[in-house]
């Protein structure tokens, strides 16, 4: 029994999240995570400066800091008449103006940062689960064909399209990743690869990036400056097509859909009574640095709040973890940092550290 507190008898449910746990975790020991830091912040426009124009902004800042806490892309109205709630969350807020162009009419944004805490508590109440911080990053691979003709995105790239992608992922609090696209990728990965949508091409150069998703995407301009636009992930088979549109539907209908189904796959109910401990071993820790290593990294997990070690002996270290999420939420966080990897998670949770 791994969740000491508050559990004397092992739910069914509990049970069949076990079992999924277990199984996640061969998804995901090969993939890496990046934390993301941003979630519990949003920049929205705002008329003026007013008190009332800002309590107006709050509710859009609201909103989209719940689509990217939770992975969910409708909400609950109910959670959109909270204003009198979201005036005693905020923790930071400032004002900025942005100007498209020399000649466009600065327009005024309201940036503001609400309280991690009492957001979750509200995502509780309304029955909302919750996307852990560690996130598995998605390498995109996106053909562009305009009118300066036919480029491969990398990550230095400057074609408008990436300052769009990046703000749609991170609208969703889904962390991206573009390749390098250095000699020996476009040695192997052309243009045409990537238009054909060939996820078994591009399944070899995406190794290296140890990502556990990846997106294929293809984005045409067509007549009258609108853009048409193919998607498919290597994992589904599923080709989405767009419209003639803005380009930025045409990025948001790759990335929105991918950014759901990842939530609904890592997103958790956590417990809202009560803290609860559970323990695990890290064995064949040989000296400090492994020790400080192990215990680091899950001090820095997102849903563990604190870490005692408990015991040391020739089985390895013996941790306590203090938390509310969750055994399946803990185990696919944890996997996910790819420090550790999971050896045994039935009679007990022992874990390896990786090299």
């Amino acid at each position: 029994m791994y969740l000491l507190k508050r559990i004397d008898l092992m739910p069914i449910d509990l049970v069949i999240r076990m079992a999924m746990a277990v199984f996640l975790l061969l998804l995901v020991s090969q993939a890496h995570a990046i934390r993301v830091t941003n979630l519990y912040e949003a920049t929205v426009p705002v008329k003026n400066q007013t008190p009332s124009a800002r309590a107006a902004a709050l509710q859009d800042v609201l909103r989209q800091i719940v689509i990217k806490v939770t992975g969910q892309s409708v909400l609950p109205a109910s959670m959109s008449r909270q204003s009198s709630q979201i005036q005693h969350m905020v923790e930071q807020f400032g004002y900025e103006s942005r100007q498209k162009t020399a000649t466009a009419r600065p327009k005024l944004y309201l940036r503001a940062k609400l309280n991690s805490t009492r957001v979750k508590q509200l995502i509780r109440e309304a029955g909302l689960p919750i996307w852990p911080e560690e996130r598995p990053a998605t390498l995109v691979w996106l053909a562009i064909d305009d009118d300066s003709g036919r480029q491969i995105m990398a990550e230095d790239s400057s074609h408008k399209a990436i300052a769009l992608l990046q703000k749609t992922a991170d609208k969703r609090g889904l962390p991206i990743v573009l390749p390098l696209m250095d000699l020996q990728e476009s040695s192997v990965v052309g243009f045409e690869v990537i238009a054909a949508m060939q996820p078994e091409a591009l399944q070899p150069p995406s190794e290296k990036y140890a990502s556990q998703h990846v997106l294929i995407g293809h984005i045409q301009q067509v007549d009258g400056g609108l853009w048409r636009g193919r998607w498919k992930s290597i994992d589904n088979e599923q080709l989405t097509t767009t419209p003639a549109g803005p380009l930025s539907d045409a990025i948001a209908a790759g990335i929105n859909p991918l950014a759901t189904r990842i939530a609904r796959q890592f997103s958790s109910h956590i417990y809202v009574d009560s803290e609860q401990y559970m323990d695990l071993v890290v064995d064949d820790v040989r000296g400090a640095t492994d020790y400080a290593h192990s215990l680091t990294y899950l001090q820095s997990l997102s849903l563990v709040s604190q870490v005692d070690v408990v015991g040391v002996d020739q089985q390895g270290v013996n941790f306590r973890l203090h938390t509310r999420a969750d055994l399946a939420a803990i185990l696919q966080v944890i996997e996910l940092g790819h420090v550790l990897y999971a050896r045994d998670t039935i009679d007990q949770l022992v874990f390896g550290l990786n090299p």
